[in-house]
């Protein structure tokens, strides 16, 4: 999130108490123009502020709504807990260029643009919240859009996780028979990585809302405490070259700079992983084998342990067959360490003794999976 939004839904989100005057302001059918200077002494004596009358008092949101029943600009210190002036007529430098037509917001961008500190103009015929900081401009959305937005991408999210976790569990099928093929390697990571991307993007709402967020900011945070862990581990096992990360999330940093219509093409997902794929029919047939990254992840040991593994073994089939001695005899791994390998592969192996009903069962799964390639 820009460091500029932040300083903005500091000061100005609901709940907060600059807010709650603000939303006064609005309730009444008023306008108004806020300006959070650093240093209000010096832009007096510039001119840039002509005083109307000097306050100097703690902030209210009732003192607020009051003084905005007068005329000019309301000055307020920088983080907004006194005001200073009220009444006051800002002279921002009439070379600064705005791209407002109402008067007092194009006065709002000039003097946010001249001084880099926050302006808000209070509209009273579009009733909307506009804040100016440095070079941007937002406009805040009252408490129940931003509460319906956030719930809309939580949601949203929460449903892409539910089918990745699925695939998931299909390509663990798919491990045991030893037959993953980048198609579904592909349908996984855009599943995870779009669950990534949704709960990022509300990430912006959640700030807005401020200490209101509630339990979508429960949910938010624990999105993205999991899921980049487990998309960074499949990325790590199924990308063309070993890519090294002191931790999975970091593989996830490769797809940082790709939108989520990128997202949800297989071919452009198999060319960051290094695949030079022509087709989509290509991306079944090209058959692949895990390095057994997913499998060493889950037992929390250190990542330079893991690499060490993963580096004697190679892939996960290999891993499979490790014994204890094997193990032991790998730089970083003792014998407790080579015991949670071996429980973490029993577990594993376990999921591989599929009785003749269960393998049966196994193209009806892919029946269901494919309906959640395309939810």
């Amino acid at each position: 999130m820009d460091e500029k939004l932040e300083k903005i839904f500091s000061i100005l989100a609901p709940g907060k108490p600059v807010r709650s005057g603000i939303d006064r302001i609005l309730e009444a059918n008023l306008g108004a123009l806020l300006f959070f200077s650093s240093d209000a002494e010096d832009h007096l004596k510039k001119g840039l502020i002509h005083l109307g009358f000097k306050i100097d008092c703690e902030f209210l949101p009732e003192k607020v709504y009051e003084l905005s029943k007068m005329d000019g600009a309301i000055i307020l210190n920088v983080d907004g807990t006194k005001i200073l002036y009220a009444n006051a007529l800002l002279n921002p430098d009439e070379t600064i260029s705005s791209s407002e037509t109402g008067m007092r917001h194009k006065t709002a961008e000039k003097i946010s643009v001249q001084t880099g500190d926050l302006a808000v103009a209070i509209s009273k015929r579009r009733n909307v919240i506009s804040a100016y900081y440095d070079k941007i401009k937002h406009e805040l959305l009252p408490e129940n859009v931003l509460f319906a937005r956030l719930n809309q991408e939580i949601t949203i999210a929460q449903r892409y996780r539910q089918n990745f976790m699925s695939l998931v569990e299909y390509l663990n099928l798919e491990e045991a028979k030893g037959e993953v093929s980048l198609d579904y390697v592909v349908e996984t990571l855009s599943k995870g990585l779009l669950t990534i991307k949704i709960t990022q993007r509300a990430e912006k709402y959640l700030l807005e809302l401020g200490e209101i967020a509630g339990s979508a900011k429960i949910e938010h945070e624990e999105i993205l405490r999991s899921m980049p862990k487990l998309v960074g581990a499949i990325i790590m096992d199924y990308s063309s070259e070993n890519i090294k990360c002191q931790r999975p999330e970091e593989a996830v940093d490769i797809f940082n700079n790709y939108s989520i219509d990128t997202l949800v093409k297989p071919l452009e997902i198999a060319k960051v992983l290094g695949y030079d794929i022509a087709s989509e029919d290509e991306l079944e047939e090209e058959k692949l084998t895990s390095r057994g990254y997913r499998i060493l992840y889950s037992t929390k040991l250190p990542s330079i342990a893991i690499k060490n593994v993963i580096e004697n073994f190679k892939t996960l089939p290999e891993l499979m067959k490790a014994t204890y001695d094997e193990l032991t005899d790998i730089s970083g791994i003792g014998k407790r360490r080579a015991k949670i390998i071996l429980d973490a592969i029993n577990k594993k192996r376990k999921g591989k003794d599929f009785s003749l009903s269960e393998l049966n069962l196994i193209s009806d799964e892919k029946d269901e999976v494919d309906k959640i390639r395309n939810p």
